[in-house]
């Protein structure tokens, strides 16, 4: 790949090295320098030509140039002061120095989304790598122009409008059982429709924070806040956060910074013998090797749980404590018509169960796929990538509820913006293309992809047992 910037210079591009990347080994005559953070990234084999002509390696000496560069569409942005206000939050960080083309164009709308902001270089896109001309990208990229043109990306009003009615009659609903009828077990069966509620709150809060739903990310947010933090009960800005980076690096694991895609971790159980070097506690260990019995009562009695508190451990934005605040305000209050502390417990005890179901939604469409290293997945096609590692659910259509758009997560997947009730319309465009490219286009039904689940998680957990070092 070849570099061109502004000023006419050019630098060659060596496949093989962490271009523009942190820590990269500058191998030049008379030059072996880690680079760091800070400093223009020189990539292995090329000229000293820095950026707009300002050498940035000069008789074996590194001038402080602090520039991180992101590429899209063969030109090269500075990023460097973006970072901290980047909405998408620090996923971006995992695609500095790299060719980003793909995942810009599946996650932001529009074709002013840079808006001022000028390339400082060029590179040829799809020349070395061959990432313009692969036929997976063209035959993707023609879909996703396809899907543009003919409104696959426009937003039903209506349907979001009663979508969103359906959400809030499950709360109602609850609210009735409770407040109506003296009986214990109506009040557990209005739990269930409160669990109803949260699960549906949540998968418009995932279509919200995608900016499916008004195409505004500011209006989008704020709804996916209130879905999320205000009406689920967990922060919706780290969700999204989390969310975005399992999207772009999905099933990837960097074991030198220790990250692993962060919807793909739990340290109850491993989902792929290269997770084994991440869990070396005691407990984790132990966890392991139980981990095909556990996993089922995990999800559903501690999910709600300990995702609410994954979620505001690390929170800092003032915003979402006080929709978390308002959270509890409502709850409290539907509580406090309860008779007695032990029906509070039991009540908010079948809400979460029922909610939990929704954490084996989000699990069971990658746990049994390939992981992959970060520093391979960046070499491979991104669209084959997404497809093979994920898998959907096949339901008749009167349950697609239920799954909230889950169910067609490969569509999602391949155009994360385009709205969920246009995921069943694509999906035969989509499997037309993976039988004449030679793609598995992996489905099957609910309580399959739970058993194939279990299964998996069962293998590995043998194989962890049999590692002499556990």
């Amino acid at each position: 790949m070849t570099i061109t910037y502004k000023n006419g210079s050019s630098e060659c591009i060596d496949n093989n090295s962490d271009y523009f990347g942190n820590g990269v080994i500058a191998d030049r005559p008379g030059v072996k320098q880690r680079l760091t953070n800070g400093y223009t990234r020189i990539p292995n084999g090329c000229t000293t030509n820095a950026i707009n002509g300002d050498p940035s390696i000069a008789n074996g000496t590194v001038k402080k140039k602090r520039k991180d560069l992101v590429g899209i569409d063969g030109k090269w942005y500075d990023v460097t002061s973006f970072i901290p206000h980047h909405p998408g939050g620090d996923i971006i960080k995992k695609f500095l120095g790299r060719d980003a083309t793909i995942i810009f164009h599946s996650f932001h709308h529009g074709k002013n989304v840079l808006g001022r902001r000028k390339p400082i270089g060029y590179y040829d896109y799809g020349g070395a790598t061959g990432t313009r001309t692969d036929p997976v990208t063209v035959a993707f990229d023609g879909l996703r122009d396809f899907f543009q043109d003919n409104g696959f990306f426009d937003t039903s009003v209506p349907w979001y409008s009663s979508k969103i009615a359906f959400t809030f009659s499950c709360l109602a609903v609850s609210v009735c059982l409770v407040t109506q009828f003296a009986s214990s077990w109506i009040h557990y069966i209005g739990a269930l429709w409160l669990a109803a509620f949260w699960q549906q709150s949540g998968f418009i809060m995932h279509d919200t924070m995608h900016t499916q739903v008004t195409k505004s990310r500011h209006t989008d947010h704020w709804l996916g806040t209130f879905f999320g933090t205000v009406c689920l009960g967990l922060s919706g800005t780290w969700w999204r956060d989390e969310h975005f980076q399992h999207h772009a690096l999905t099933c990837v694991i960097d074991l030198e910074n220790q990250w692993v895609d962060p919807q793909m971790w739990e340290d109850a159980w491993v989902q792929t013998e290269r997770l084994f070097p991440l869990h070396q506690s005691y407990l984790q260990k132990l966890a392991i090797r139980v981990q095909h019995i556990s996993f089922l009562p995990l999800c559903i009695i501690v999910g709600r749980v300990a995702i609410v508190i994954d979620s505001f451990v690390k929170e800092r934005h003032l915003v979402e404590w006080v929709a978390f605040l308002f959270h509890w305000i409502w709850v409290v209050n539907l509580l406090s018509y309860l008779p007695t502390w032990n029906e509070v417990f039991t009540f908010y005890f079948f809400a979460s169960l029922g909610e939990g179901i929704l954490h084996i939604q989000l699990l069971i469409s990658h746990y049994v796929k390939t992981y992959h290293f970060k520093e391979d997945v960046h070499d491979l096609n991104h669209y084959k990538f997404q497809i093979e590692n994920t898998m959907n659910i096949v339901n008749p259509i009167w349950l697609d509820w239920f799954h909230g758009g889950l169910n067609f997560h490969i569509e999602h997947h391949m155009y994360p913006r385009m709205p969920r009730h246009m995921y069943r319309k694509a999906s035969p465009y989509i499997k037309k293309l993976c039988r004449e490219l030679g793609i598995v286009y992996d489905e099957c039904g609910w309580f399959e992809a739970v058993k194939l689940t279990v299964a998996h998680l069962k293998t590995i957990s043998h194989h962890f047992s049999l590692n002499p070092n556990h």
